[in-house]
Parts: C-alpha cells; structure tokens; sequence
C-alpha cells in the first residue's frame, strides 16, 4: 500500500514538474526526459547534511514547490537545486579540483614532517 502512494506522489511530482518548466512542442519530450532524469539523479544518495540559511524569497519558492508535492521536504528541494547549479557550474569545478588534490596533498606531507619531528 505505502509503494503504491509513493509512486502516486512521484506521478504527482512529474506532473507538476512537466506543468512548470515543459513547454508545448516537438522539444517538450526531450525536455520532460532530461528533468526526470535530474530529479532522479539527485535524489539518489543523499546521506551528508549541510545546514544552510536562506532568504524570504527563495525560501517561499522552496515552499511553494513543497506544498504542491513536487518535492517531499525543503531538504530533498535545497539538495536539487544546488546540484543543479553545481553542474551549470560544472566547468569552474574542474578548474579547482586539480588544486584542491595538491593542497590536499601539501597538507599530507607536512602532517607527515612534523609527525616526524615529533617522534625523533
């Protein structure tokens, strides 16, 4: 019983979904696809919890958005967008993480010399 209202809320979702942000067309297809794909996709293990604080505005939409089921809580809503716009900001990501693994790798080496030190 519980799988079936779960797969009505996520027929539900799609709806909605499809309603705000699909328009009418030969694209409207393609364009249904890939949001269902993100949804999906981000949805997927979510186990790290990051507490953020939002302004009036964006926390109206997040409601907005929850109350009409489209997403289950503020939580599942904040954790889709911010990996929306972490992959419109795909590229400046790469950028950093080649620096990121060298600091990270800098920040080894010199907890190694000074456990070193330490033990002479």
């Amino acid at each position: 019983m519980e799988e079936g209202k779960t797969r009505e809320r996520a027929v539900k979702k799609e709806k909605i979904v499809m309603a705000m942000c699909c328009p009418e067309g030969e694209a409207a297809e393609k364009i249904k696809e890939k949001v269902l794909v993100k949804l999906g996709e981000c949805m997927e293990g979510r186990s790290n919890v990051v507490m953020t604080r939002l302004n009036d505005d964006d926390l109206k939409q997040i409601d907005a958005l929850v109350e009409v089921e489209v997403f289950n809580s503020r939580s599942e809503a904040a954790a889709f967008f911010i990996k929306e716009g972490m992959q419109v900001r795909k590229d400046l990501f790469q950028k950093v993480m080649s620096t990121v693994d060298k600091i990270r790798a800098l920040k080894e080496q010199a907890r190694k010399s000074l456990s070193q030190e330490k033990s002479q």
